[in-house]
């Protein structure tokens, strides 16, 4: 089976509530929708981050992969990205390792629908019922002008929410953005709204500096957070932080190196697209996994395809026992047809259809294209 056409579209979809986080704000996500078909009619779908990885798709790597194998995924790989990197003073190689990510997750969902198998079983199989999510939101923009206790009130009220929408067993939410006095009140008014049973984390972007967070952490210690990720920039400072609060800490950072030298860092939450697919992501989770610090997915701002992507992944690795992030209800559509795969009773199984399990909505795809 060998690939017949490559064809990458750039998407540009409203957010569902402006999404405000350590000093900037979202009100647009950008993605690429990828689909390769091969010479026996088998469509495949995937989904790529950003905005800059349609371009690479459709002028690189779709000239290169014409007529290659669809099983050889190493040939492939390296037919895009042999050029790069000699050594770490390429930039480009990350776009480019991003840019085959999307790429890659359509190569499974062909294989999946060729095979008859779901995702989740080509790869090992289910690990759990479902994949474990988190309800998880972005603060409120200060642009609002709400006083300190209306902030504190309006986030207890998505807790809440959020909690009972999706049955979920931890609330996590953005904190950095606002004053520090601020942040340690939101904390305290969602412990209060949800109660003592649901677990509370924080994602902090480096938003504080290392006294800051300290403040932060110390004013929220009778608030029992069960993690902060990337308190402040740098490492090394995370794992100060760590060891100062005594509070777990987690990290986007995928240097293995790094992540060996840093043992006060709990965990690690990384996605598909920042690896450069699937079969990237595998090795690295059973890689942290050696390094014994936890790991658990990132949510990147995915639509239906890559979202569909991480909850094959989240039901089969049993290393993510941890309820991962979840973005896919912060986005105006998920352009795959039919219901949204909502996090429900704390997670989501993917439904028992070949491959990924999802249809493009075209019309969807047309409304939200970019040239």
């Amino acid at each position: 089976m060998k690939i017949r056409s490559i064809k990458a579209h750039l998407v540009r979809v409203p957010v569902t509530r402006i999404a405000a986080f350590a000093k900037r704000k979202m009100t647009h996500m950008f993605s690429t929708i990828v689909e390769v078909e091969t010479d026996n009619g088998i469509l495949g779908l995937g989904e790529a981050r950003g905005d800059f990885c349609a371009k690479i798709i459709n002028e690189k790597f779709s000239p290169l992969l014409k007529g290659q194998s669809v099983y050889d995924f190493h040939n492939l790989k390296d037919l895009c990205l042999a050029k790069s990197p000699f050594d770490y003073g390429y930039p480009e190689y990350p776009l480019e390792l991003n840019a085959f990510a999307g790429l890659e997750i359509a190569l499974w969902d062909i294989i999946g629908k060729e095979t008859g198998q779901t995702l989740y079983n080509l790869l090992g199989g289910a690990a759990r019922e479902r994949a474990l999510f988190g309800a998880y939101a972005y603060t409120v923009d200060p642009d609002e002008g709400l006083s300190n206790k209306k902030i504190a009130q309006t986030m207890a009220e998505i807790a809440a929410t959020s909690i009972k929408e999706t049955g979920a067993g931890l609330f996590e939410f953005k904190v950095g953005l606002h004053s520090t006095s601020c942040e340690i009140q939101i904390v305290k008014e969602i412990r209060n709204s949800l109660g003592p049973d649901i677990e509370i984390a924080v994602d902090a972007n480096m938003g504080f500096s290392v006294d800051q967070a300290r403040r932060f952490l110390e004013g929220t210690k009778d608030c029992n957070l069960c993690n902060i990720e990337e308190p402040v920039a740098g490492l090394g400072a995370i794992a100060k932080i760590r060891e100062i609060t005594g509070v777990p800490v987690s990290t986007h950072c995928i240097d293995l190196d790094a992540l060996s030298s840093e043992s006060s860092i709990d965990s690690v939450v990384s996605d598909p697209s920042l690896l450069g697919g699937i079969s990237n992501l595998n090795n690295f989770i059973s890689s942290v996994n050696a390094l014994k610090k936890r790991f658990w997915l990132r949510a990147r701002w995915e639509l239906g395809i890559g979202w569909a992507a991480m909850c094959h992944i989240g039901i089969n690795r049993v290393e993510i026992d941890r309820p991962s992030q979840a973005l896919i209800n912060w986005v105006e559509d998920d352009l795959i047809l039919g219901d949204t795969w909502l996090v429900r009773k704390g997670g989501v199984r993917p439904p028992d259809k070949p491959g990924l399990g999802v249809e493009l909505d075209r019309k969807a795809l047309e409304k939200y294209k970019l040239e």
